[in-house]
């Protein structure tokens, strides 16, 4: 929480503010425990399967090319999938191979700006990620 990026700074104290929170209730319904249950369990399980599902929406079935929509998907971004795929904004993931410099906070707006620009267009754009999985998988 030390870095000089107000933006990363907020995002650390919210992770922490988070777990804090977990934590706050397994304390409050008496069973400190829950956090694990909660936090540590999903994360050994189905964090992987999570994980894998992102990788895939990243680069599933790109080609190697200097030109990075041809090596990267652009998916709009919902809350959902915010909330349990693509946390601190990495969905917009052309935009971060675009400019890896970018911090996170800040994609959304670089997104918006290579919109703005014609850099990503309607047709390089996937409106969910499950429409993204169903052409990947040929449907």
């Amino acid at each position: 929480m030390n870095s000089p990026d107000a933006a990363v700074r907020s995002q650390a104290r919210r992770i922490v503010g988070v777990q804090l929170f977990l934590i706050a209730i397994g304390v409050a319904l008496g069973h400190p425990w829950v956090y694990f249950i909660l936090w540590l369990a999903p994360f050994l399980t189905v964090w992987r399967v999570i994980n894998r599902l992102r990788s895939i929406a990243e680069h599933g079935g790109m080609q190697r090319s200097k030109d990075r929509r041809l090596t990267s998907h652009s998916v709009r971004q919902t809350w959902p999938a915010r909330f349990a795929l693509v946390p601190f904004h990495i969905g917009w993931h052309l935009a971060h191979h675009v400019d890896s410099g970018i911090p996170m906070a800040n994609l959304p707006k670089f997104h918006a700006e290579l919109r703005r620009t014609g850099y990503v267009t309607d047709e390089l754009e996937y409106r969910s990620y499950t429409q993204l999985w169903s052409k990947l998988s040929g449907r």
